[in-house]
């Protein structure tokens, strides 16, 4: 908000979360909007509000806790970033994280990439990261070395 952008709106399913994302705009002198509620569900809410945006972080829990739910988590990235990127204007960014262990990065690359197919849009990915030295990864231990990020730019068929 601070380096010029117009709004910005926090959805989480925790009240929690959210007060403590408002907390944090006052404290930086910026105000956020907030809206509670499961992210599947406010992300189709939004599109039929036809809320549009030019950058969209996807930050959501493990779906992928077992190698078992890898299948049922694999839908559930590709259908949040599907919704995600029904909510982009043209040439908008997309910001894809993950941080289930059972899901390596190159997986989530294809399903972001699943996820642009089945909504007419491609997407490129212009970076991609881990985790930052505060999520410390220990060599002996590689469920250590969880989370990812791809930071994309998606653009309409």
């Amino acid at each position: 908000m601070r380096s010029g952008a117009r709004e910005a709106l926090c959805v989480d399913s925790s009240a929690g979360a959210l007060a403590a994302a408002e907390s944090n705009a006052i404290a930086n002198g910026v105000s956020v909007r907030v809206r509670r509620g499961d992210a599947f569900e406010v992300l189709e809410q939004l599109q039929l509000e036809g809320e549009r945006f030019d950058v969209v972080v996807l930050d959501p829990p493990a779906f992928i806790k077992r190698r078992k739910d890898l299948p049922r988590g694999e839908a559930a990235y590709r259908k949040l970033n599907q919704l995600a990127m029904r909510l982009l204007e043209p040439d908008a960014m997309l910001v894809s994280c993950s941080c289930s262990f059972h899901l390596p990065a190159d997986d989530l690359a294809g399903l972001i990439q699943a996820a642009a197919r089945h909504t007419s849009r491609y997407v490129q990915v212009l970076a991609a990261g881990g985790q930052a030295s505060d999520h410390p990864v220990h060599p002996a231990i590689p469920e250590s070395r969880y989370l990812k990020a791809f930071f994309c730019r998606v653009t309409h068929a």
